[in-house]
């Protein structure tokens, strides 16, 4: 085991903060998807406990909380200093259901009451074996009945290229003054782009290099970076008895990165779906995985339904399908016609009264499967045309006067360079649009005010939108109202790749050495 590691992991963390920023995989609006995919219903977030451990400064956390005020969240973290700068975030903007903790996990206890949702991103790979093992018991332990944990991890696929410059680096660094994109860059040049070899790693170094430095120190050059095999991650999973449902992003459970002429080789092994999974991974040199997780005992119901879509809301997804059918199209239209909300199946179904449900429910399955279209567990509307005055919420201008990036309302942060930050500050409500110019202007006069200011709109900036969920009488007419005809069973596109997985898992112990 890696535990001789761990005071340098202590020190890192208690002397530097990792940047911060919102994971949007980690937001139970969509984790909560991915666990209904997988058979399993969860609690809505909305007035869920959830845990996030790793929080950092809460910038991740803190947006959960205000957006769902009926909730109740804890963050808990091994850094002491940033712990309190979470804190001072949530006082400054009035959130009062976020609770903040400094504590090693392996000695942390929080209380009997258990958690909808656990968060650990960005925290495995990194921490000793020990540790590694104490989060998927904790987790078991922690967990309600119908919980989950979304839990992030490193694959030996994709870092198997980049090990290597890692090594050479840290090799190199008292050479070169200590100064890591220095370093990355002198390799960078001994290598020719003109072979296979050379174009490979020369794309890996660029990869490295465009994540930063002050990253860089606590992902590829953390002094933990463990990447394990897929079916370690499963066997360490079902020793702390805890079952895998599938991807964060059920579009992720084959990487998207995927060719259709990999898609289609990989054909033959849809009775066998965890050698799929491992073939796929190597296929696609696939890096990192975020994994939705519940308690092996918790009820889990293999299949779905039309009725569990009833359930989900839909957005447009990045692209669209190049050859869509007579149901897909009017589908894609009139979801395209929607945006930019997040709209219920149900208000879907009222705009398309003549589509077939069968029909339907595929081109959803497969929208949802080929990230067509983004599904969330609850609705979300907003106006992407600016307000008179222009207002943040008291959390986004907590961030700016720091110079933060703001988390937008699919939990996506946004960086901005420091000039443009005094003018988010100055967002308050209390400025007209053509008062808010005129500052840009003076201050920053080479930005496009008006469109920069309605991209802030079309992100959602500018209040809270999150709508309440469509009652039951609002499906009447619906599917929910309509016989299953044969739908109701399974769909085999999904229910083979997060389901089947979990239940072939070997018994022994996990090779805790990996990577």
């Amino acid at each position: 085991m890696t535990t001789s590691a761990d005071p340098a992991v202590r020190a890192l963390y208690q002397n530097r903060s990792y940047p911060p920023m919102s994971h949007p995989l980690s937001d139970p609006a969509v984790t909560a998807v991915a666990a209904r995919l997988g058979g399993l219903t969860p609690v809505l977030p909305r007035q869920a406990r959830i845990l996030e451990i790793g929080c950092a400064t809460g910038h991740n956390l803190l947006p959960l909380a205000r957006r769902w005020p009926a909730s109740t969240c804890l963050g808990v973290d091994l850094a002491a200093h940033a712990v309190a700068i979470a804190r001072e975030l949530a006082t400054e903007a009035a959130i009062t259901n976020a609770t903040f903790t400094a504590a090693d996990l392996r000695h942390f206890d929080p209380g009997p009451e258990p958690f909808d949702f656990i968060i650990a991103h960005g925290l495995f790979s990194w921490v000793p074996d020990e540790v590694k093992l104490a989060l998927l018991t904790f987790c078991h332990r922690h967990l309600a009945p119908a919980g989950i944990a979304t839990i992030s991890f490193n694959l030996t696929d994709g870092w198997a290229f980049r090990q290597p410059v890692i090594h050479l680096v840290r090799q190199l660094l008292p050479m070169t003054g200590g100064d890591l994109a220095e370093t990355l860059t002198l390799v960078r040049q001994t290598l020719d782009p003109a072979t296979p070899h050379g174009s490979l790693m020369r794309w890996v170094i660029d990869d490295m290099l465009a994540k930063g430095p002050d990253i860089l120190a606590f992902d590829d050059f953390g002094p933990v970076n463990d990447p394990w095999r897929f079916t370690d991650f499963l066997q360490a999973a079902a020793n702390a008895n805890l079952r895998w449902l599938g991807e964060s992003d059920p579009a992720e459970n084959l990487p998207s990165t995927l060719g259709d002429h990999t898609r289609s080789a990989l054909a033959p092994l849809a009775g066998s779906p965890l050698h799929a999974q491992l073939a796929a991974d190597l296929a696609s040199g696939r890096t990192f995985r975020s994994g939705v997780l519940c308690r092996s005992d918790a009820p889990v119901q293999p299949g779905l339904s039309r009725t569990m879509l009833l359930d989900l809301s839909l957005r447009p997804g990045t692209a669209r399908p190049q050859d869509a059918g007579p149901a897909a199209a009017p589908f894609y239209q009139t979801l395209a016609g929607l945006t930019p909300r997040c709209v219920p199946v149900p208000e879907l179904l009222a705009a398309l009264p003549l589509s077939d449900p069968r029909e339907l429910s595929e081109v959803i399955l497969d929208g949802i499967t080929h990230a067509f279209v983004r599904p969330r567990i609850e609705p979300v509307a907003f106006d992407p045309a600016p307000p008179e005055r222009p207002a943040l919420n008291p959390l986004a201008l907590a961030f700016a006067r720091r110079g933060l990036p703001v988390v937008d309302i699919w939990h996506t942060p946004c960086t901005f360079p420091q000039s443009h930050y005094p003018i988010l500050v100055a967002m308050d409500g209390s400025r007209t649009i053509a008062e808010l110019a005129t500052l840009a202007a003076a201050t920053v006069p080479n930005l496009a005010f008006e469109p920069w200011l309605h991209h802030l709109a079309g992100r959602g900036f500018f209040g809270d939108h999150t709508r309440p969920r469509v009652s039951s009488s609002a499906r009447q007419g619906g599917w929910a109202s309509r016989p299953p005809q044969g739908v109701g069973a399974s769909c085999p596109q999904l229910e083979a790749s997060p389901n089947a997985v979990c239940q072939k898992i070997p018994t022994e112990h996990p090779q805790t050495d990996a990577g």
